[in-house]
Order: structure tokens, then C-alpha cells, then sequence
């Protein structure tokens, strides 16, 4: 069963991650403007396309959102009192609780809830992934003052960021009544902007793969396992425990479990560069994590009977 689980979800997965792996190793690739590619046109495209298609009853779309920031403030809560114990440095407190709060729900978890459960397990991921990169976007500011960083700088980052307003503009068409049946030239944009989305999912684990390809240094190990404990152990739990509260059904339930089981989100790297809150260990545990949740996704996958 363990041996299924991999081959069936987390294989495929893997070689596209390898691919991307390969590519940094042996060509000049550009990173950087890959993964503002990936920000700022491909995962908004992805957003809102979904919003505009999603067919999921808004009871289950709410439940589901709310799972999610359960999951990001549970273990958030758990880091900040485990530094706290600890008398972490503010750096360091800010560090760990990005890289456990905010996982890698977009480049590896979408995919693997592709794989998994299909598009409707895809469906879901998703909203959970939308809840996510909301949160990512406004809680690293209150995370961002904990590393003594401008806070006003990282407000007007927030601004720039294009899924929020993917968000409220997909939402605004869903209530007109728009869809990508709609005639005329507003079915058309929405088909482009679709066309657009569908190339997201396989950038994003080749991003993952390139980011892997860089060289990276596990700093500071014991606050590195805590990370580590919290991200790929105790973060599953909160969210099996917040999807009975929420009486989510077994598919949600899965999905919920799944994406909470990610590594750390890469992108958790761009905000400690830009909040100088230890880098180095942030980009340590994203590799690290992400490693080692090739054993503990296989578990759970095969727990869940995939």
C-alpha cells in the first residue's frame, strides 16, 4: 500500500520536481523571474479561473476557508510558544513561525490533491490554498514587526500582490452571474485567462525543484526540528481536529489533512530575505521539510486509503 501511494500521487510529482531540479543544476535559469511569473500572472489566474468555475455549496466553500486559518494560526500559536519557552530572539521567533505557519498548499499541494482525489479534491485544495495565500499576505506584516521590520513597507507589498484582487474580482463576476459560458468577448477573456491558469500547476513543481537545486546549509539545529515536528506532525492534527469541528465531509476532511501535511511554503524565503529574519534557516527548513514529507505524505496518503 505504501509502495501504491507513492507511485500513484507522489511519483509523477517528483519527476516534474526533477525536472526543475535538473534544469537549475545545468542551465542559467532565472529564478527570480520565473517565480514572479508565478506570482504575479500564473497562481492569480489559477485563483480566480477556480472561483469562476468552483462548483462546491458556500457552506462548504466557508468551512473549508475557515479549516484553513485554524491550521495557520493553530501552529502558529504552538510556534510562538515554544519560542517564547525557549527566549528566542525576535529574528528567530519571526523565522519559525514562518516556516510553520504557511505551507506549501500551492506548488506541492495542489498537485498531490490533483493526483489523490481529482478535480474534485483539486476544487478543494484550492479554496484551502486561496485561504492560505490571503493569510500569507497580510499575517507576515504582524510577523514582519515581531523581526523589528518596517511595517509599512510590508503593507505596501501587500498592495502590489495580485491574488487578493483575483479574489474579490472573480467573486464580484461569480455574483454577476459570469461564467466562461457567458458569449461575446467576456467568455473569451475568461477562456484566455483559463489557458493561462492551466499551465500553473507543473511551474510551480519545477519552481519547487529549482529552489531545491540551491545550495542551502541547515542552520541551527534543534530550532530546526521544532520547525520541522510542527510543520509535518503537529499541523496535520490541528487540521483533522478543525475539520470535525467544522463537520467537513470525508473528501474535504482528506483534502484539508493533506494540504496541512506540507512542507514549508517556498515563498517563506522571499518574505525572511525581506524581513531579515534568518534566511538561512528559513530556506534550510524548506529543503529539509520538503525531504522528508516524500515519507510522511506516503503515510498519510496510505492511511487515507489513495
Amino acid at each position: 500500500m505504501l509502495i501504491r501511494a507513492f507511485i500513484d500521487v507522489l511519483f509523477p510529482i517528483i519527476v516534474v520536481v526533477l525536472v526543475g531540479y535538473l534544469l537549475k543544476r545545468f542551465l542559467p535559469i532565472d529564478t527570480r523571474s520565473l517565480n514572479r511569473m508565478s506570482m504575479y500572472a500564473l497562481s492569480p489566474a489559477l485563483i480566480f479561473i477556480t472561483i469562476i468555475k468552483i462548483q462546491i455549496p458556500g457552506t462548504e466553500v466557508l468551512r473549508i476557508s475557515l479549516a484553513s486559518v485554524a491550521v495557520c494560526l493553530g501552529s502558529g500559536l504552538i510556534a510562538y510558544v515554544i519560542a517564547r519557552l525557549r527566549k528566542t530572539d525576535a529574528p528567530s521567533t519571526a523565522a519559525l513561525l514562518l516556516t510553520t505557519m504557511f505551507m506549501n498548499s500551492g506548488n506541492y499541494g495542489l498537485p498531490t490533491a490533483n493526483f489523490a482525489f481529482g478535480q474534485a479534491g483539486l476544487d478543494r485544495a484550492l479554496l484551502y490554498f486561496i485561504a492560505q495565500a490571503i493569510m500569507a499576505q497580510t499575517l507576515t506584516i504582524a510577523i514582519a514587526q515581531a523581526g523589528n521590520t518596517n511595517w509599512q513597507t510590508g503593507f505596501k507589498q501587500i498592495l502590489k500582490m495580485p491574488p487578493i484582487y483575483a479574489v474579490c474580482v472573480a467573486l464580484v463576476l461569480r455574483w454577476l452571474g459570469v461564467s466562461l459560458d457567458t458569449p461575446n468577448v467576456v467568455g473569451s477573456l475568461l477562456h484566455g485567462i483559463d489557458l493561462i491558469s492551466q499551465a500553473t500547476l507543473p511551474l510551480l513543481l519545477m519552481l519547487l525543484g529549482m529552489q531545491l537545486a540551491q545550495e542551502t546549509v541547515i542552520d541551527d539545529v534543534p530550532l530546526t526540528s521544532i520547525a520541522v515536528m510542527i510543520r509535518l506532525l503537529a499541523s496535520p492534527l490541528i487540521a483533522y481536529g478543525a475539520a470535525v469541528a467544522l463537520r467537513l465531509d470525508s473528501l474535504a476532511t482528506n483534502v484539508v489533512v493533506l494540504q496541512a501535511s506540507m512542507p514549508t511554503a517556498v515563498n517563506m524565503v522571499l518574505y525572511s530575505l525581506e524581513f531579515n529574519a534568518r534566511p538561512k534557516f528559513v530556506a534550510g527548513t524548506v529543503v529539509i521539510t520538503t525531504l522528508l514529507s516524500v515519507v510522511t505524505l506516503t503515510i498519510l496518503l496510505t492511511v487515507m486509503g489513495v
